[in-house]
């Protein structure tokens, strides 16, 4: 039942306040109880509170991020922990009606009653996806507890259990959520939303609404409960009419429990209200900070489904960005992860990172920068002033990009076939993009295209062309060439021979950078996991079998990737496994002929070769990552196949300091002073 008296319900529901921080805090006075938390790989703690006094001060204080929320005046209490004397305390009982949502509340509607009957919980099938928010994005928290009677009771609960917080983590402002124990039969529970809103709907649902029904008909099943909403200011202000804290720290909070002082030498800042402890606000626009710590490279990671369309986005790699974070890669130079926020929220996104090989390739002083994403063309202008500003410090004379991180590797802007998703190794991005790059002043440099053909045709032999049929014995000792399949015994051989060719095929490409063996291996780790053998093969020299060309398919696993926001675990293998019993696609990523083998046909036999083995496969489509619109050669091998170009890609040239820069307004806090080949010869 709802009350505004807490004496009897345990010590998490006496709390005024809690703090949300990143990492571990050493504060000690005042914490009336504490526990770890864990946001996948943001580690942090909460902290409740008596006082909201000193809450803010410890807010105020951390190093890290923060997030600081405010009890609500009124809760729940029920059974042995209720203190007031309607209903007798010790008895179960419901509360007339769920609390109102904002839109009920400003047209005064009466919110639904919670006895009523509700349909019994279902089991979803569809799958999670990939969370949106992280914990320091909540705006409204659930705290609440029941007292459980025996053992019986929690696995009764559980059949409804799983399915609850399913159906919860498929919510939109879902942000994290919780369970702790107390001896002997309690069990608490924590849910964080990024809206008020979307925790009242959470306990509206069917599933909620069984358990509470269940829960509360008698205390054969548990005999005590509570529950204490927490909301930022912000949130109490339109809920109970509080006054939120003005940036000078003088305001007061005007509530049920009457005037809160602001605590002075602890201002509470926008920075603060927003999860950024510690900072003066900016009276200007978006700040742009290098990620430091591991919420801002979480942010970083899971950016793009926030700011873009992610049925059609294609994250980079996690490993790839953590490795480029962590300074374990192959790269030549340090690349730096740089994150715009504007009021607190991440908008933008870009590494920034040079080559001196493709330095001398171009006869310039580049600065690199890739992996942009962005919100709007302000946000986009914004991670480019700081980038500039970083070339400018450096004495680089041009930016290049987006580039993730070679030319030769992933990277491009599309500027048509905004409709059709993209895929792995190619690029994809909301059609304002082109537009705001121009607008920044830059000139489209290597203008590409990627291909799909669709296989249904060649399925059912309406091809003219021989593009699905294998070529004969007589064919290839035309040719001089045997064609011999990848192995997965063989990968580490393979990779090598690969590395060889594209070398050599590719490296009179004027953007084209020689690979390492280094980076050779760490382009290629994971693909053993993959592979299809059918549709990776070389030519090999009929007498000598020396390699003299390849053509590498890949099955697309774009979906997957774009579910797990580009985190590839156990999970994800299991789901490409059991993808080869589909109807699936494939991507060409790369095809190539060493120079002195030229002219001998060996591209079209490898083509014809994975051609048929697609058919055979049962693949329903082969797309392929950007091929020079001045390389027609490399195009012909999709024509025959009845393919068509997807999507127009270039990428964005301009000299340091053409355009005024943003930067001035975008100051880069903590910032350092100091495999696509898609061009097919």
């Amino acid at each position: 039942m709802y009350t505004t008296d807490f004496s009897k319900a345990p010590i998490q529901g006496r709390a005024e306040a809690l703090v949300i921080v990143e990492g571990r805090s050493a504060e000690r006075e005042g914490v009336i109880w504490r526990r770890r938390l864990r946001d996948r790989r943001v580690t942090g703690e909460l902290l409740l509170f008596a006082s909201v006094e000193r809450a803010r001060e410890v807010a105020a204080r951390h190093d890290g991020r923060t997030k600081l929320l405010l009890a609500e005046t009124r809760g729940y209490s029920n059974g042995i922990w209720r203190a007031d004397p309607e209903p007798p305390p010790g008895e179960m009982a419901h509360n007339p009606h769920f609390a109102p949502v904002a839109k009920e509340r400003a047209e005064g509607r009466t919110p639904p009653l919670v006895a009523e009957p509700t349909r019994k919980p279902k089991r979803l099938t569809t799958p999670i996806p990939p969370p949106s928010h992280t914990i320091f994005d909540t705006a409204s928290m659930f705290v609440g507890a029941t007292r459980y009677t025996t053992p019986l009771a929690w696995a009764v609960t559980s059949r409804i259990w799983g399915r609850m917080t399913g159906k919860m983590r498929r919510m939109p402002d879902y942000c994290w959520h919780g369970i702790y124990w107390e001896a002997p039969w309690t069990l608490g529970t924590l849910a964080n939303f990024s809206t008020r809103d979307a925790l009242i709907r959470f306990a509206r649902m069917p599933e909620h609404r069984h358990l509470m029904q269940w829960i509360v008909k008698d205390t054969k099943n548990a005999d005590a409960g509570f529950i204490r909403l927490f909301a930022s200011e912000e949130e109490l202000a339109t809920v109970e009419g509080r006054v939120a804290h003005e940036a000078d720290g003088r305001g007061t909070d005007v509530g049920a429990r009457g005037p809160v002082a602001a605590v002075p030498g602890s201002v509470l800042t926008t920075d603060v209200l927003s999860g950024r402890a510690g900072e003066k606000p900016k009276s200007r626009g978006i700040e742009v900070r290098c990620v430091s710590s591991e919420l801002e490279f979480l942010e970083f990671v899971e950016l793009p489904g926030r700011v873009s369309d992610p049925s059609r986005e294609v994250p980079v790699l996690e490993s790839t960005l953590r490795s480029w974070w962590k300074d374990k890669h192959a790269h030549e130079s340090k690349v730096e992860l740089l994150l715009a926020y504007r009021g607190g929220m991440p908008v933008a996104r870009a590494v920034t990172h040079t080559s001196s090989a493709l330095d001398a390739k171009l006869n310039s002083r580049l600065q690199l920068f890739g992996a942009v994403a962005a919100a709007d063309a302000e946000a986009l202008g914004a991670i480019v002033g700081a980038v500039e500003e970083r070339a400018a410090k450096t004495g680089r004379r041009e930016l290049l990009g987006p580039v993730t991180l070679l030319p030769n590797q992933v990277g491009g802007v599309i500027t048509s076939g905004f409709g059709e998703r993209g895929f792995v190794e190619g690029a994809w991005n909301p059609d304002w993009v082109p537009g705001a790059y121009e607008e920044l002043g830059f000139t489209t440099w290597n203008e590409s295209a990627t291909w799909i053909a669709r296989l249904e045709q060649g399925r059912l032999g309406q091809i003219e062309s021989d593009a699905f049929t294998a070529p004969t014995e007589a064919e290839l000792e035309a040719a001089g060439i045997v064609i011999e399949r990848a192995s997965r015994l063989r990968f580490a051989r393979d990779v090598a021979r690969q590395r060889e060719l594209v070398n050599a095929a590719f490296a009179e490409l004027p953007y084209y950078t020689q690979i390492s063996p280094t980076q050779m291996r760490e382009a290629t780790s994971g693909l053993v996991a993959i592979i299809d053998p059918a549709i990776w093969v070389f030519a090999l020299d009929a007498k000598t079998r020396a390699p003299l060309g390849f053509l590498l398919c890949v099955p697309d696993v774009t979906r997957i990737v774009q579910r797990s926001s580009g985190r590839i675990g156990a999970r994800q293998l299991l789901e490409i496994w059991r993808q080869r019993r589909e109807p699936r696609e494939a991507v060409l990523t790369i095809q190539g002929t060493a120079p002195d083998a030229r002219g001998r046909g060996i591209s079209t036999l490898l083509g014809r070769t994975v051609g048929e083995a697609l058919i055979e496969g049962g693949y329903t489509a082969l797309r392929s990552t950007y091929i020079g619109l001045d390389n027609p050669a490399s195009a012909r091998q999709l024509s025959r196949m009845g393919g068509s170009e997807l999507h127009s890609t270039v990428f964005y040239r301009r000299p340091v300091g053409s355009r005024s820069s943003q930067s001035a307004d975008t100051p880069i806090a903590g910032q350092q002073q100091g495999t696509n080949q898609g061009e097919q010869p």
